[in-house]
């Protein structure tokens, strides 16, 4: 909708950032300030004004140092925008694309702040629905930030979102049922934990009516079987923030950030123990962490080569349930396994 260079009231556009399913967003400059911002443009814009002021008003709701906040909102020659804060960074989904899992210490830094983010959005009866690597932004100053709460929703006189919006890998049973609750979210969150830590789903299948009756099931395999320095303490709270089940789940994000908590100072303590440990602490930037922490992985986009075997063969790397040892086809799922 918009070019570079092209100006909006005093916005400048200066590049495109992405494009999905509810809106587009461009990089721009406030040329009365300086300063550069991010603007959403919904796909939708025939729409009555009110209707569009929703999410902005919602988001503008928000104040926290983890969550992407909201500028204003604006129309322009009929153009409805959003203009937000922008990130100078890269995504969680980006950085686990070129080093394939996050290092511990590094990981419990960012899922600390990512938990303490999606609590207080609940807090204020936000849900977001689409908890994914692809949505949490990673500043040059290694500060998480929580975006995309486009598909947000208010829960307050409804239980739960009567809707089936969110990206299949990361959604919960219920999600799928078109019963989205805040427990979703806690799901979605142990979803990308698992993610961050394995270097690949729990399980998968390009399939959303498969992939749905997987997650029913809930079989997978543990975290610490596919990452050994995962601690058993962590994995047994990500089987737990994802469970198929909601009652076995954390009852809210408080509690799993509460549990979490504990596992980040038990380790802390241990690594405290080791020579040649260092914490990882929010000053440090983010280039230098990448650089002495993590080697690069060069990843195949074919998911079947990200999620390749690395443990042993006896786990079908699609639907994590057993499979016998040199296999060529998953007796449960079917997938190709060569």
């Amino acid at each position: 909708m918009f070019f570079k260079n092209q100006r909006i009231g005093k916005y400048e556009i200066q590049d495109t950032i992405g494009s999905g399913g509810f809106g587009s967003v461009y990089l721009a400059k406030d040329i009365w300030i300086g300063k550069r911002v991010a603007i959403k443009v919904p796909h939708k814009q025939g729409e009555n004004v009110e209707k569009l002021l929703q999410e902005p008003r919602m988001l503008a709701e928000l104040n926290h140092p983890n969550i992407v906040s909201v500028i204003t909102a604006e129309q322009i020659n009929d153009v409805f925008f959003i203009v937000m804060e922008y990130v100078d960074g890269i995504s969680l989904e980006q950085y686990l694309r070129q080093h394939k899992r996050l290092p511990l210490d590094l990981a419990l830094h960012w899922f600390e702040r990512m938990i303490d983010a999606i609590a207080y959005a609940h807090g204020k009866n936000v849900l977001h629905r689409d908890i994914r690597p692809a949505n949490i932004l990673i500043s040059s100053e290694n500060q998480v930030k929580l975006a995309d709460l486009g598909t947000s929703r208010f829960l307050v006189s409804q239980h739960f979102a009567s809707t089936r919006i969110g990206s299949p890998p990361y959604m919960a049973p219920e999600h799928f049922q078109g019963k989205a609750t805040f427990q979703s979210d806690i799901y979605s969150f142990g979803v990308l934990m698992y993610e961050s830590l394995t270097g690949r789903l729990p399980y998968f299948d390009r399939d959303p009516v498969r992939l749905a009756k997987i997650a029913r099931e809930g079989a997978m395999v543990p975290p610490h079987r596919w990452n050994p320095e995962i601690p058993l303490e962590l994995s047994q709270l990500i089987c737990k923030a994802m469970h198929r089940m909601m009652g076995s789940r954390f009852t809210d994000a408080r509690d799993l950030q509460a549990a979490l908590r504990k596992v980040t100072l038990h380790t802390m303590k241990f690594a405290d123990k080791n020579e040649g440990t260092t914490p990882v602490t929010g000053s440090q930037n983010l280039s230098q962490l990448v650089e002495e922490q993590v080697e690069p992985v060069k990843l195949s986009r074919r998911f079947k080569d990200v999620t390749s075997r690395e443990l042993s063969d006896l786990f079908c790397w699609n639907c994590s349930r057993p499979v016998q040892r040199r296999s060529n086809h998953c007796p449960h799922c079917s997938v190709d396994l060569r």
